[in-house]
């Protein structure tokens, strides 16, 4: 009888713990894309992809927001996306991939911003062709893995 009682209590105590896991929201960003650009030779869904594909593989709970398109790159990235709105629909961390199409060669910059305490976690900036290939797909995940590390607790 003890026996039944105390497995009992330790199944009951270990359904009442929650297994949560971070909400991650990818916000793509492209700048400097004029209305003759052609969104074949846009890497947009590319990052995105390849940041949704790694991040759900590590157990995130991902989602998206449609991707921006903006006459010139914003001084301060906050300016454009909202992390107020992103505290109300429980998001505990904002990636943002701004893509700044220039010129053959354009910036990529990276953010990661935690909600909840509104404050950057990590910032990277790196240069990308604009041609297309599957290696670059692939070097698009490495780098996405690279930032798995910074979404904690």
């Amino acid at each position: 009888m003890l026996k039944q009682i105390v497995i009992t209590v330790i199944i009951g105590i270990s359904l009442n713990l929650s297994v949560g896991a971070a909400t991650v929201s990818f916000y793509v960003i492209e700048t400097g894309a004029n209305e003759n650009f052609d969104a074949k030779q846009s890497q947009s869904i590319l990052w995105e992809n390849a940041f949704m594909d790694v991040f759900f593989d590590a157990g995130y709970i991902i989602s998206n927001a449609p991707i921006m398109r903006l006459e010139k790159r914003p001084s301060d990235i906050l300016q454009v996306v909202d992390l107020n709105e992103a505290v109300i629909y429980g998001i505990d961390y904002m990636l943002i991939v701004l893509l700044d199409y220039i010129n053959d060669n354009h910036e990529v910059s990276f953010y990661i911003y935690r909600v909840t305490k509104k404050e950057k976690v990590f910032e990277k900036k790196i240069l990308q062709k604009r041609e297309f290939s599957q290696d670059d797909y692939n070097n698009m995940r490495s780098i996405a893995k690279g930032f798995v590390p910074y979404i904690g607790d």
